[in-house]
């Protein structure tokens, strides 16, 4: 999987730590289907094993295993001085 990175997602992240986690979170109703949304969040996940490591300069980012997109995982800074976060796009 190709993995897209901004400049000021990457200076972030290396402020965090150098290591994100990608994974699905699945929101589950009543009378509709369960939608799964992306989630991004900085450290390492507890289970390496369903994730696949991708390391971009010097940066570790972990893919949960379960994520397939049709080319690429974008990945964004959002958000200014303490509500920073990284959003997380499959395209």
């Amino acid at each position: 999987m190709n993995v897209e990175l901004d400049t000021e997602s990457k200076q972030w992240l290396k402020s965090k730590g150098n290591q994100l986690t990608v994974k699905t979170l699945e929101v589950k109703a009543c009378y509709a289907p369960g939608i799964q949304e992306l989630a991004a969040v900085p450290g390492k996940p507890k289970t390496l094993n369903q994730f696949n490591e991708v390391i971009i300069d010097n940066l570790s980012i972990y893919v949960q295993k379960s994520i397939r997109g049709k080319e690429k995982l974008i990945l964004k800074l959002s958000g200014f001085g303490f509500f920073k976060s990284i959003s997380a796009k499959l395209q």
